[in-house]
């Protein structure tokens, strides 16, 4: 999952092989809903908007199905994912169970230290929130949940996590109502003081409530997408596919 630091810095990135390159600029654009849920994404045409060669697409393809962002269906090509009602409905129940113990180890080891690293990262929460860059601020959101699991000192915990978190960007981002109350920020204060409480009952209901409160600001229901033009989604002008 890509850090929030290191947004918007993927592009002409010599750190990046070239499939990581396409996997950030493309998570990008599902993020920012430039792809849409259900969108046919076109391996010949995807290869031409970004130079590369079609292996190299479907290299990329491999990594957004195995994360739940694309769907491959044979004979039919890969597609954004469209998760369905039930779907999210799932991802957040199995959030739920993973961070109520989440919230409650944090909150009894809580520390001066550790609570003034959340507090820095919601700092730059907040700052995606003033400068209104949606996709900076999804991400961010992420990274704090990602941040609390990591502080359980459980690695196959935060690994579960990030793929969790990973989906739940992708269906806050596809089912967000165009008018979203942008408050998971404030949320996140919230449970910030719940965990400093050092109660982990408070902890849990706190992560409960935050949790449902995004559930319920989903609308679940889009319409179809029409023919894409990958070209003017990433701002590129078309090239033959690199052998």
């Amino acid at each position: 999952m890509a850090k929030a630091e290191e947004t918007g810095s993927y592009k002409g990135s010599g750190k990046l092989r070239p499939e990581e390159m396409i996997y950030q600029e493309m998570l990008d654009a599902i993020l920012d809903r430039r792809l849409e849920p259900g969108m046919k994404l076109v391996e010949e045409d995807l290869a031409k908007t970004f130079g590369v060669s079609r292996a190299r697409i479907r290299a990329t393809f491999l990594q957004l199905a195995h994360d739940k962002l694309i769907n491959l269906v044979p004979n039919r090509g890969a597609f954004v994912a469209e998760p369905t009602i039930d779907e999210a409905i799932e991802v957040f129940s199995a959030r739920r169970m993973i961070e109520d113990g989440v919230a409650r180890k944090v909150a009894v080891s809580m520390t001066d230290a550790r609570a003034a690293q959340i507090k820095s990262h919601l700092d730059r929460e907040h700052d995606a929130h003033h400068r209104g860059d949606h996709r900076a601020a999804i991400i961010l959101s992420g990274e704090f949940h990602l941040l609390l699991a990591r502080l359980t000192g459980n690695l196959v915990i935060e690994e579960f996590l990030e793929r969790l978190i990973l989906r739940t960007s992708l269906i806050i981002a596809m089912y967000e109502s165009p008018q979203p109350v942008d408050c998971s920020h404030t949320e996140h204060d919230d449970l910030l003081k719940a965990l400093t409480s050092g109660d982990p009952d408070i902890a849990a209901a706190e992560m409960s409530r935050h949790l449902d409160a995004i559930r319920d600001r989903l609308q679940l229901q889009r319409p179809k997408p029409g023919k894409t033009d990958f070209a003017s989604i990433f701002g590129r002008t078309p090239k033959s596919a690199a052998s």
